[in-house]
């Protein structure tokens, strides 16, 4: 992943992440052991609209379509239309969709959301059974719902949109929200509120681009709230509108100082304690490495998304040869009154960037499962300090995905950074590897082993922080 400023290629994979996940916990916190496995870690930084931390950025409401909605594309103003017992206003490329709940005895309730009907070769992503994709294409487009607690009066907007309708789904009121980016990035081309008047319960579904619109209504239509109890219910956030306001918080990061005792060299060992279970590791990059080419490499090593990403930028050939592919840079707009423009298109070589580690377990228990996400990010050196490199108000639609692109050893499916638990000193080789830019192999550094989130401030010298400078 690139840490242009304002990546739209970062909107992209926060979009999908916050809707695996949505928003089960407070914004500043230690993440979870389970949400810690199901992968990535270190998304959290990418739901900032920026797509990289700078020393002031703002930060995106927690539901996703504050987090990373795309750019949507200019319309006339519309006035307000009665929907139901919803209020949808329409102005420049917001939607809000207003609606009311006077019974406040409904705040007791839970409920588990059914669905009756879905598309063939489709599967929840997770347990949660929230987020749905095809299997071919596992954790991308597909169905993403979130289910809010209607309070006296909520509004929901949505940004970037480009238009919307209203129908009747199975005997409720839906708005149809369609959304269009300025450039091609766009996961997710349908935002869609369906009232549950009876229950108070709002219903928000991201729909993506694989889905056409037969499928779109026979899903929604087959969902229903089925009464439970709290441990047994679905995820259901209440209402609050901070969640959605316009104006986010801003983050502070404290710049990675060049002689920060966390920041470490290839062939360094390097103590590392695991925070959710306090393993003991020694972890150490033996050598990194930079190929044209994938053929001699395993393909059940690669992750589907970086091997798509290219597909998308058609910087692969038939032989795995890594091809140029051109890169485009935009002016990023507001999302409510501007939408992207158009400022640098040029060609760049990929590169893929391999990296032999090991881990050696030090301690005197075997360790839990361990989950290999480290992220490569671009940092620039500005006096004695390390800072997320990037261009205000710039967007950079690239190959870089920010996942680990190959991991051998790997889990299966939704487990594929899994590689498994160590024993007590047991020696693990761990090869990762990464799609680059060819002119960004000079910037790069290997955030590691980060199992936490940034909350208000991010302190890139933190001691739950491991850096290693892999530049080339």
């Amino acid at each position: 992943m690139t840490n242009s400023k304002n990546s739209k290629e970062i909107y992209e994979l926060a979009e999908k992440i916050a809707l695996d996940d949505f928003d089960k916990s407070e914004e500043q916190h230690e993440f979870s052991h389970t949400y810690t496995r199901k992968k990535k870690l270190f998304m959290e930084e990418m739901k900032l609209k920026d797509g990289q931390p700078q020393k002031k950025r703002k930060r995106h409401r927690m539901l996703i379509a504050a987090a990373c909605l795309l750019i949507g594309m200019p319309t006339t103003v519309f006035g307000a239309v009665k929907v139901y017992n919803m209020i949808v206003q329409k102005q420049n490329y917001e939607v809000n969709v207003s609606a009311t709940n006077k019974d406040t005895k409904k705040a007791d309730k839970w409920y588990k959301l059914k669905i009756d009907k879905l598309p063939e070769n489709m599967e929840a992503i997770d347990d949660s059974a929230m987020k749905y994709s095809f299997k071919d294409n596992y954790a991308l487009g597909g169905f993403s719902f979130a289910l809010w607690r209607v309070g006296g009066n909520s509004d929901f907007p949505t940004l970037y949109s480009k238009s919307y309708e209203e129908q009747e789904i199975n005997g409720k009121k839906a708005v149809i929200i369609h959304r269009e980016t300025g450039n091609k990035d766009l996961m997710f081309n349908r935002v869609i509120f369906l009232y549950f008047e009876e229950e108070g319960i709002m219903l928000q579904s991201y729909i993506g681009n694989d889905i056409n619109e037969e499928q779109m209504i026979d899903v929604l239509g087959s969902i229903s709230l089925e009464p439970t109890s709290k441990e047994k219910s679905s995820h259901i956030s209440d209402y609050d509108k901070k969640y959605f306001s316009q104006e986010g918080k801003t983050t502070k990061v404290i710049p990675l100082k060049k002689d920060s005792k966390r920041l470490f060299h290839i062939g360094q060992k390097v103590p590392v304690t695991i925070s959710m279970d306090q393993s003991q590791i020694e972890y150490v990059i033996e050598k990194v490495e930079v190929f044209d080419s994938i053929k001699d490499f395993k393909q059940e090593n690669f992750n589907e998304m970086g091997l798509g990403r290219l597909s998308e930028n058609q910087a692969l050939d038939q032989a795995r040869q890594l091809i140029p592919y051109r890169r485009d840079e935009y002016k990023v707009g507001n999302g409510k009154d501007s939408i992207d423009k158009l400022v640098e298109s040029k060609l760049i070589h990929p590169k893929f960037v391999y990296l032999t580690t090991t881990v050696k377990n030090i301690g005197k228990q075997e360790t839990e499962e361990i989950y290999m996400h480290p992220s490569i990010q671009v940092l620039k050196g500005k006096g004695n300090v390390w800072n997320y490199a990037g261009k205000d108000g710039i967007a950079e639609r690239n190959i870089m995905t920010g996942e680990v692109d190959y991991l051998e050893p790997h889990g299966g499916g939704k487990s594929f950074y899994n590689i498994g638990s160590i024993t007590p000193g047991q020696t693990v080789k761990v090869n990762l590897g990464y799609f680059v830019d060819e002119d960004k192999l000079d910037s790069i550094f290997l955030d590691a082993l980060n199992y936490r989130g940034t909350g208000d401030t991010e302190n890139m010298n933190a001691k739950h922080r491991w850096w290693f400078d892999i530049r080339q």
